[in-house]
This record gives C-alpha cells, sequence and structure tokens, in this order.
C-alpha cells in the first residue's frame, strides 16, 4: 500500500504543478479581458474560468490514470455532482481558494489536491502559486514544502505550546453573512480576543487572530508554524482534505465541531461535517504529550465559542 501512496503522491504532485501554471497564467489573462466572475450563491461566492479549467484538468487526468477512483470536486459539486464519501479511493480537490482573492489579485490563493483510502486522507497536495510554494504527504511518509524540506519550517522541528492565550488563531468571515451567523462568529470572536481583566467575560486574550480569506492558506500557514490553530465552520471537504494529512504527517492536529471532536468521530464524518479545527505540530512537553496539549487547546477553544449553522448546512 506504501508504494501505492508514493505513485499517487507523486501523480498528485505532478497535477498540482500543472494547476500552478494554469492559475498564474489565468491571472495574467484576466488584465487582458473583460470577462467578470460569476456569483454561486451570493457576491462572495464567485467562481472563474479558470476555476473550471483548472478542475477539469485536474479531473480528466485522474480518470484518465485512475479510472475506478471517485471524485469530489468544488465546480462538480456546485454543478450537482454529489456522491458520497466511501472506502475507495477518492480525490477531493479544490481547483482554486479562494475565488474571491484570485479575483482581487490577492495572493492568498491555492489549489487543494487531497485523496481519500477507508474514508481518511491518505495523500494531499496544496498548492499556493503566487508564493512557489508546493506542500504534501502522504500517509506515513511525512510533510514537506517544495518536495524536500520538511514542516513546519522551523527545521521540521515543532516549537513548543501549552495555553490559548498564546495562540494566533486563523479563522474566516466565509460566505454566509446572515444576521444570525455574523452575531455568532462576531461574539466568538470577541471572546477569544477579549481581555478578561476588562469586562470582557469568558475572554481569552489570545495572541491575534487572522483571516486570509483562503482556508487552504490558512492550513499551509499553520503547518508551516506561522499560525497555531484554525478553527471554522462553513467550508467543505475539498478545503481541508489535503491539509488534514500534511497537517498530521507534520506532528499536528485535526478534528471536527465540538460534537465530532468530544466523540472522537470518525475520520470520514468529520471531513463531510463542514466543521474543522486545526493544531499545529507540537513537541511534548514535561507533563503533556503533543496529542494532549493540542486536545486541550481544542477543548479550551470550544469552551470559548459558539458555533453556527451557515446556509447549506444540515447540523
Amino acid at each position: 500500500m506504501d508504494q501505492e501512496y508514493k505513485e499517487i503522491l507523486e501523480f498528485a504532485y505532478e497535477l498540482a504543478e500543472k494547476a500552478t501554471d494554469m492559475i498564474l497564467k489565468g491571472s495574467a489573462a484576466r488584465w487582458t479581458s473583460k470577462n467578470d466572475a460569476a456569483a454561486k450563491m451570493n457576491s462572495v461566492d464567485l467562481v472563474t474560468e479558470t476555476d473550471k479549467a483548472v478542475e477539469d484538468m485536474i479531473k480528466a487526468a485522474i480518470a484518465e490514470r485512475y479510472p475506478s477512483h471517485k471524485f469530489i470536486g468544488e465546480e462538480s459539486h456546485a454543478a450537482g455532482d454529489r456522491p458520497p464519501l466511501t472506502d475507495e479511493y477518492t480525490w477531493i480537490v479544490d481547483p482554486i481558494d479562494l475565488n474571491g482573492s484570485f479575483v482581487h489579485s490577492n495572493p492568498f490563493v491555492a489549489c487543494s489536491i487531497g485523496v481519500t483510502h477507508h474514508s481518511e486522507p491518505v495523500v494531499g497536495v496544496m498548492a499556493l502559486p503566487f508564493f512557489n510554494q508546493i506542500f504534501s504527504a502522504r500517509l506515513g511518509g511525512g510533510a514537506f514544502l517544495n518536495r524536500t524540506t520538511p514542516l513546519p519550517l522551523t527545521g521540521g522541528i515543532p516549537q513548543p505550546l501549552t495555553e490559548l492565550s498564546k495562540c494566533m488563531i486563523g479563522t474566516e468571515w466565509g460566505g454566509d453573512r446572515s444576521q444570525q451567523c455574523m452575531a455568532k462568529k462576531t461574539e466568538s470572536l470577541f471572546r477569544l480576543a477579549g481581555d478578561p481583566t476588562k469586562g470582557v467575560e469568558g475572554g481569552r486574550m489570545v495572541h491575534a487572530l487572522r483571516t486570509l480569506g483562503s482556508s487552504v492558506c490558512t492550513i499551509a500557514a499553520l503547518v508551516s508554524g506561522q499560525l497555531d490553530m484554525y478553527w471554522y465552520a462553513g467550508c467543505q471537504p475539498w478545503d481541508v482534505c489535503a491539509g488534514a494529512i500534511i497537517v498530521s504527517e507534520a506532528g499536528g492536529f485535526f478534528s471536527g465541531g465540538k460534537d465530532a471532536f468530544h466523540n472522537d468521530a470518525p475520520m470520514g464524518e468529520i471531513l463531510m461535517s463542514r466543521r474543522y479545527v486545526f493544531v499545529r505540530p507540537l513537541p511534548d512537553s514535561e507533563t503533556e504529550t503533543r496529542e494532549q496539549i493540542q486536545r486541550r487547546l481544542v477543548k479550551e477553544l470550544y469552551e470559548t465559542v459558539i458555533e453556527w449553522t451557515n446556509e447549506g448546512m444540515t447540523t
């Protein structure tokens, strides 16, 4: 099985390199075209010609190389092709995350190519074209930047972290800007950032909150060691599938929402849940293993924030 995962990773990496070239060329071409982006759900949920072209390229290449493998893609999903996640090999792909950044010429744009087997991520590649970066991993093979640099980017050696108040946390505003969602999001961020000694009840006063616009870019920053946690509800399995195996192989932690985390839900259920939390790679402390620390930080996070349900989410 290890050899098979190696071959799949190499093929996925080649697809990420092709996607990188298409995204850079597509971005350059936008300056000479009057074509505008189209909205999928609302004015902040966009799709572009490049987005469709990249997914078509990846999907066609997979079908030719691995005709028995399943495919779940952002644009295919939007067009109504919504297969369930099974134990069969399944490619879970986001051709461009985030189109909103792409159409604004913001460099925080990525292509994510994940592969599951037995409903768990086993191969992942995340390409950040404007930063000349490709993050990759396979089950049992470690995690790397541009093939050879070990992750995290501190010589492959995770740096200590033991307190939620010392975290830099990534999250997003997302596409659902309804009053119900925004009220819970802003209250959660208020508690995370607020100073409990100055009137913020339940405040944690974390070091910082960051929104990069792209879940994939945020995960890339986390696995690099540049963010401590990423927490969000509303994105999709194609935003996190590749990142889940890359973070795990680097020594990080990945789980779902409050219930999934507390109940240790199966990975396949977590992937399709649209609620996610990541903690960066950590070393053991004198009193706790790295996973004990990571789980404690997530527990403290979930004691602080309020979960919301985006439009299109069932729970």
